[in-house]
């Protein structure tokens, strides 16, 4: 009889361990689609081990240099009619600079909502770059120097790009993270991609969105850039 009972507890830990084996296995996959996904996408790393595991990668390249030309322009748009028309090359320093800035700054976490044998739905909380800020204490500096400026000439593209690098150093991520959702499921290869029927929250751009401003919305960014130049210009004016 105790032989018996013996054999019956050993069997049910065998049982007992698969079962935790098996769950612990698919939380561990779950868990790595989804922060390898965000660290691709945000932070540029883990690339070999993201084209093995995911199927989008040409996606992500085409959305991020998207992003990446839309922060230089903005900049340009801001201050080349103080600054004068930045080169080339100048743009991309001013944009390399800045996203180094940004992964220095800001991060996430996130919440795994639902997961079934094929999809994963995810909640990022990211705590973003406060790029709106970073563009009113870069207007804040060259107020200050603003008798020295000679809108278009040399010493006013010096001063412009020495106001920017001066408010990068001292620039931070937003107080208060933004939720948001992003949907995956695995294609006939058994790889994964972004499920984006389900959300629009779920398409790349708006993920780098709220990594690289801290906001959810355009219009929420729009908000904050002019309660940042109304902060400024309401300073200048009791002066």
């Amino acid at each position: 009889m105790f032989k018996h009972k013996k054999k019956l507890v050993l069997v049910f830990c065998m049982i007992a361990l698969f079962f935790f084996s098996g769950c612990s296995s698919k939380g561990e996959n779950v868990d790595k689609v989804v922060s390898l996904f965000a660290n691709r996408l945000f932070y540029d790393t883990q690339v070999d081990d993201y084209k093995e595991m995911f199927s989008d990668s040409q996606l992500y390249n085409k959305r991020a240099q998207e992003v990446e030309e839309d922060l230089q322009n903005n900049f340009a748009t801001v201050f080349e009619p103080i600054s004068g028309t930045l080169s080339k090359s100048e743009r991309e320093d001013i944009s390399i600079s800045l996203i180094d800035k940004i992964r220095d700054k800001a991060s996430y976490s996130y919440t795994i909502d639902e997961t079934t044998k094929n999809t994963i739905k995810v909640t990022y909380h990211i705590k973003g770059f406060d790029y709106a800020h970073l563009v009113g204490m870069t207007m804040s500096n060259l107020i200050k120097n603003e008798d020295k400026i000679e809108p278009g000439s040399v010493g006013a593209k010096h001063i412009v790009t020495s106001a920017y690098y001066d408010a990068l150093e001292k620039s931070s991520s937003v107080d208060k993270a933004v939720d948001v959702s992003a949907y995956f499921k695995q294609d006939n290869n058994k790889k994964w991609l972004v499920d984006k029927t389900k959300s629009k929250e779920t398409d790349i751009q708006n993920l780098l969105f709220a990594f690289m401003t801290g906001k959810k919305y355009d219009d929420d960014y729009e908000k904050k850039m002019l309660e940042e130049i109304n902060q400024i210009t309401t300073q200048d004016s009791t002066k």
